[in-house]
């Protein structure tokens, strides 16, 4: 379907989100930083080979000059970044190159007075290296000072207005319970509920299923459910597992298409791929409607709930709710946890792009990265493939800064493989960069506070919970910036180590960190629910969080049975729910 986009209160602009272009060629929409930035955009992911052009069709109210402005970024201006690509209108191309400004923030740079000669044009965003340049939209008028707002309200307001979308989101219907994040958590707490019977709306920010488990990010599912308190909670996970243990595999390894199948053959689930909630309608302490828009096309929807799940990761739908949370390591003095430090500080687990590079049959090469991170003989690392502990971001905000957090590890991986092949062209000469995710895999950013906020002494103490519920047996695993790589890279490590206690005996926790303490209808599974940073080190991997999903699919049930919070579960029906636990 042809883009036909322009203003309906004025007769000289035009207005293009370029991830609806006819043909996206081999950019790929990258919709990670919505939250951030105000967009999906599109990104030339070519691993250091130009992608094919975007392709669309424009119609242009008017023939005449127009003047073009080109929403994008500098992603690495050291001293020049790489991201440059070119734009052609008909059957010329434009003289400026856009994407190397040395502005490193997203901007609108001018290109230039273009002569618009037909009313249908075709017009294409040619990349010239494959180095993640980036662009969000392309904007035409006829009034040179007719330059678009920058700052975030202004742009999604006016972004509104040029796409010609309602003021009021689309009202889809009403649910039993909404289920916010697709990840394997949120992806068991949907067929859990729905196998009850309850109706529910999975909403999914990326166009597959199975998050960090995804042919997008390429983890394994880890951790044990052979010791479960309540054996058959797990058995939605094994469901959904392939048995596939490896990291950075081929795509077909990690079951998008299996869960996506799950999902769809279960009647009462709805599910809404590419789809971002951003915010909510409550009354009092209670949430009544998820608010989202899709990614693509930027229509906004509201989905109707009784229950809402945040199965985000970020906890995205409990921190516009109003949620109570926590974000980064808590003191010693606060938890009195071991492992704790002495201060409250902003340290997280980092992030991972996983990537893979394969020997082939003939002789390739690489260009020279001056923009990327520089290694020498005295510091270089000889993978050919990222694993776990390709891992960034650690003192910085992975929420706020997740886009320069993923592009530092761009850098990364992009300086490592040309110091290889242009430094040690013997050893790599026949290896090729094969794969590399452009979806960061994080592992903590928010994490919501319920009823019960698990802490370090109440693993190493065993304490009994009377709700105890979910099993781990991985040890508590920490990461941390690996000290040789802090030597070169102070600040910027891209390294872990981990302090892992592998010799860890299963422990059971409670239903209470499962349920928000101050939002009555918010239940949350995954790696955001209401433990400490320590503590988060157990529960995290994804198995255990399946299993979450699973539990909270029941105490959803529970709760619609007898309209009642998640709170009144456990003070009321908490035979009821260990009893279906059990069976």
């Amino acid at each position: 379907m042809s883009i036909l986009s322009y203003s309906l209160f004025a007769n000289d602009k035009v207005w293009l989100e370029v991830e609806q272009f006819d043909k996206l060629g081999g950019w790929v929409v990258d919709a990670q930083f919505i939250d951030q930035m105000g967009s999906s955009y599109l990104l030339a992911h070519g691993l250091g080979e130009p992608v094919q052009p975007a392709v669309t069709t424009v119609k242009f109210p008017s023939r005449g000059k127009y003047h073009l402005w080109v929403r994008t970024k500098d992603w690495a201006p050291f001293p020049t970044g790489p991201g440059k690509f070119h734009i052609s209108i008909g059957d010329k191309i434009v003289p400026k190159s856009f994407g190397i400004d040395g502005n490193d923030e997203w901007h609108w740079q001018y290109g230039g007075e273009i002569d618009i000669d037909r009313s249908k044009t075709e017009i294409s965003l040619i990349d010239s290296n494959g180095f993640e340049g980036r662009v969000d939209v392309l904007y035409f008028t006829k009034d040179k000072n007719d330059i678009p707002p920058s700052s975030f309200d202004e742009l999604s307001t006016l972004r509104q207005a040029m796409n010609r979308h309602p003021n009021s989101p689309v009202d889809v219907g009403k649910f039993d319970l909404v289920v916010v994040g697709g990840g394997l958590a949120g992806v068991c707490a949907s067929i859990q509920a729905a196998r009850l019977g309850l109706s529910v709306a999975l909403i999914q920010n990326r166009p597959v299923l199975g998050g960090n488990n995804s042919s997008e990010i390429r983890v394994p599912l880890q951790g044990d459910m052979d010791h479960n308190l309540f054996p058959k909670i797990g058995n939605i996970v094994r469901e959904l597992s392939t048995g596939y243990k490896g990291e950075a595999g081929d795509e077909k390894h990690y079951g998008d298409d299996l869960k996506l199948e799950k999902v769809k053959n279960e009647k009462n689930i709805s599910l809404y791929l590419s789809t971002h909630v951003y915010d909510v309608e409550k009354d009092g302490k209670t949430i009544t409607a998820a608010i989202s828009r899709n990614v693509i096309t930027g229509i906004k929807y509201r989905f109707e709930a009784n229950y809402f799940v945040d199965c985000t990761g970020d906890g995205t739908l409990g921190y516009v709710a109003g949620a109570n949370y926590k974000m980064g390591r808590e003191s010693f003095e606060e938890t009195k946890e071991p492992k704790a430090p002495m201060f409250i500080d902003s340290l997280t687990l980092g992030s991972t792009i996983h990537w893979f590079a394969d020997e082939k049959d003939t002789i390739s090469h690489f260009p020279v990265c001056d923009w990327a991170i520089q290694f020498s003989d005295d510091y270089y690392l000889k993978n050919t493939r990222g694993a776990w502990n390709w891992e960034t971001g650690f003192y910085w905000n992975m929420i706020d800064e997740a886009e320069k957090i993923r592009d530092h590890k761009f850098r990364v991986i992009y300086g490592h493989w040309s110091y290889l092949k242009n430094n040690k062209f013997d050893e790599y000469a026949k290896w090729k960069l094969e794969w590399m995710a452009y979806n960061l895999g994080k592992r903590e950013s928010r994490r919501l506070v319920g009823d019960v906020f698990l802490t370090e002494l109440d693993i190493i103490n065993k304490v009994e919970y009377e709700d105890a519920c979910v099993t781990t047996k991985w040890g508590i695993d920490l990461h941390y910036p690996n000290p040789q790589n802090s030597q070169y890279y102070p600040g910027e490590e891209f390294i872990a180590i981990a302090d892992h206690d592998r010799d860890f005996e299963p422990y059971h926790f409670p239903y209470r960190c499962l349920y928000s303490n101050n939002i009555e209808n918010l239940f949350m599974a995954g790696r955001n629910i209401s433990v400490s940073h320590i503590a988060l080190g157990t529960v995290r991997v994804m198995n255990t969080t399946g299993m979450m999903g699973e539990v909270v699919g029941v105490a959803a049930y529970l709760s619609a049975k007898y309209k009642c919070t998640p709170r009144e579960v456990y003070q009321n029906h908490l035979d009821e729910f260990l009893s279906m636990m059990e069976n």
